[in-house]
């Protein structure tokens, strides 16, 4: 772990021991195990209504059961799964542990994200637990990967191994302002397995805390999948698409 991450974490831990605790979202004081919302936000989680594909998508009324990437074959992502849609308290979460330092928010989305019935599932098939990985430039810039706190929190919440299997070898600009086939080709050969202790036969949760296209997440998936992997699940705390 290094010197940041390790001081941002006993910072957050210290801060919440000893000064009042703002939710993040309405302001009122919280408990300060549970941060970064007060338990009615919590309970405020915007969900993902209607029906969803097997790889995580929002389907349409009249798209059937699958979407129409994975009726095409292309989606390398077997099963995907989100704790709720990229909006209010939720949003503010992400926005918490990403950019303020409130690492201790990983462990609330965890618990939250192990309770949902499709996560669980998508969790018990996987022999371990992978992040969506940062390149090295910008893992030092920021001190921290925010998906790599949220697999360790969920590796720790269900007792599955964190592996490191996957690595980011080119540093690609951020996703936020491209168009889906500009993200797409973006993130193209971004990722590789290193050499050393073989995927093959290996069953993945891969683990991001936003996803919008899944172009990021499917080219992990593939990376992953070459390099021998079974199969490959996706596991999010919001989806923005």
């Amino acid at each position: 772990m290094g010197l940041t991450l390790f001081w941002t974490r006993t910072w957050d831990a210290l801060a919440s021991a000893v000064f009042p605790t703002a939710c993040v979202t309405c302001g009122e004081l919280i408990s300060a195990h549970d941060p970064p919302l007060c338990a009615e936000c919590w309970g405020r989680l915007p969900r993902i209504d209607g029906p969803l594909c097997r790889c995580g998508s929002p389907l349409p009324g009249s798209a059937g059961e699958a979407c129409g990437r994975c009726r095409r074959g292309r989606s390398p992502i077997l099963e995907g799964g989100a704790l709720g849609v990229y909006a209010g308290p939720l949003r503010d979460c992400v926005v918490a542990l990403k950019y303020r330092g409130r690492h201790r928010t990983a462990a609330g989305l965890a618990r939250r994200l192990c309770e949902g019935e499709r996560c669980r599932r998508i969790l018990g098939a996987s022999d371990v637990i992978m992040a969506v990985p940062l390149h090295p430039e910008r893992a030092r810039a920021r001190g921290f990967n925010q998906a790599e706190l949220l697999a360790s929190a969920l590796g720790q919440a269900t007792g599955r191994p964190l592996w490191r299997h996957l690595v980011r070898i080119r540093n690609t600009p951020s996703q936020t302002d491209l168009s889906a086939r500009a993200r797409r080709l973006n993130v193209r050969n971004a990722f590789a397995v290193p050499p050393g202790p073989g995927l093959a036969g290996v069953a993945v949760a891969l683990v991001d805390d936003v996803v919008t296209t899944g172009a990021t997440l499917r080219e992990c998936a593939s990376t992953l999948l070459a390099a021998g992997a079974r199969e490959v699940r996706s596991i999010t705390v919001a989806r923005a698409e």
